[in-house]
């Protein structure tokens, strides 16, 4: 461990496989961002966290879905570093009783990252909160590298063949919903269609869609923004997520109106996202007519296959390089269609799934671990059993 000097950032041993020593020594903030995002993206880090506490702040990175301490920020220090953020992504630096959010695009160690953070006024100071996104250009979107397996990747480039109807990805925050969706519409964006998203907010652009940022303080939701995308003359939208019951209408009906709508849904299970739409006011025999798949999802860490799960430089000591998509995809064929109408209940739908291939998503884990792909341990802590 580095001591703790005053201009020094102070890097703690994390129990996550990061480095022992973080290789920084600013003297100023713009030095100190400058090392910290590249460290960052050298440690494949989706999140970084500046928390001021009473005395100091912690820096945190969140690799592969983990959370660890990685550093040590003087307060003094944790000031300029917040100020400098704002004056990058565009915040207001006078204001520091009120949540911010901002963005700006930087190269980092040689890639293009979109930058998104935002600020929150807590107890002992702002926080920051960074998300690392890297660009369009050097992602390749495809369903094989996100993890999905060659039958869940016909059954969605089946039900992307569509014209019309609702394709919903469900899971829970950070599962990779909106990376899948991206995915969907890297298949529509070669075709010659009139592309729009609705996002909270806008992650990755992607070049010939228009892409809407939602902004709740200036009225634009999700369902008035859908009710507006309308009358651009959509043939795909994207929804980033159906949050309420008017959401959730104007989507379906969309949907039944000649448009092939995506979006995200906050349940557990494939099955369990036809419920929840009835519960949100969806009449059965509509959500039948337009539903076409159901894609549920978790991330699982991938083993290191230089050391298989012994640590080594590669994988930081963890055992782990990156991850990959678990998933169950429900295909809504004539059968399933009817029970929705019919308003069958959740354990007869999940019946009917089973007989017509569908694989829940334990056993695609399962499959993984078999495949020497992730370890049983991991399914277990992203499934919670």
């Amino acid at each position: 461990m580095v001591e703790t000097t005053e201009e020094k950032i102070n890097i703690e041993v994390s129990s996550d496989g990061l480095p022992e020593e973080f290789p920084m020594d600013p003297k100023t903030a713009v030095e100190a961002i400058d090392e910290i995002l590249s460290y960052a993206a050298y440690m494949r880090a989706s999140d970084v966290h500046c928390d001021p506490r009473r005395e100091d702040s912690i820096v945190r990175f969140r690799v592969d879905g983990r959370i660890g301490e990685v550093g040590i920020i003087p307060k003094r220090l944790h000031d300029e570093v917040i100020a400098r953020l704002k004056i990058l992504s565009g915040s207001r630096t006078d204001v520091h009783a009120v949540p911010q959010d901002g963005r700006w695009r930087t190269e980092l160690r040689s890639d293009e990252y979109n930058i998104r953070i935002s600020f929150m006024p807590t107890y002992h100071g702002e926080n920051a909160v960074i998300r690392l996104l890297p660009s369009q250009t050097s992602r390749d979107l495809s369903f094989a590298n996100l993890g999905f397996t060659p039958d869940h990747v016909r059954s969605i480039d089946k039900a992307m063949k569509n014209t019309n109807g609702l394709i919903l990805v469900s899971g829970p925050t950070g599962s990779g919903k909106t990376t899948t969706l991206h995915t969907c519409l890297s298949l529509k964006v070669r075709e010659p269609l009139s592309i729009v998203t609705l996002e909270d907010p806008v992650e990755y652009e992607i070049p010939g869609v228009r892409q809407v940022h939602i902004r709740h303080n200036h009225g634009v939701t999700f369902s008035n923004g859908l009710r507006s995308a309308l009358r651009q003359d959509p043939d795909v939208i994207m929804v980033g997520e159906i949050r309420d019951n008017e959401t959730a209408k104007v989507a379906v009906h969309t949907a039944l109106t000649g448009h092939l709508v995506l979006s995200t849904l906050h349940t557990n299970s494939a099955i369990e996202a036809i419920p929840r739409l009835v519960d949100m006011g969806v009449d059965n025999y509509l959500l039948a007519s337009t539903l076409r798949l159901i894609i549920a999802q978790r991330l699982v860490r991938t083993m290191c296959h230089g050391c298989f799960s012994e640590g080594c430089d590669l994988c930081r000591n963890s055992g782990y390089v990156g991850r990959s998509v678990i998933a169950e995809v429900c295909e809504i064929d004539a059968e399933m269609r009817e029970l929705i109408s019919n308003r069958a209940s959740t354990s007869v739908l999940y019946e009917n799934a089973k007989v017509n291939r569908f694989c829940p998503i334990a056993e695609d884990g399962m499959e993984k671990v078999e495949w020497g792909i992730t370890t049983r341990s991991e399914v277990f802590r992203v499934l919670n059993i």
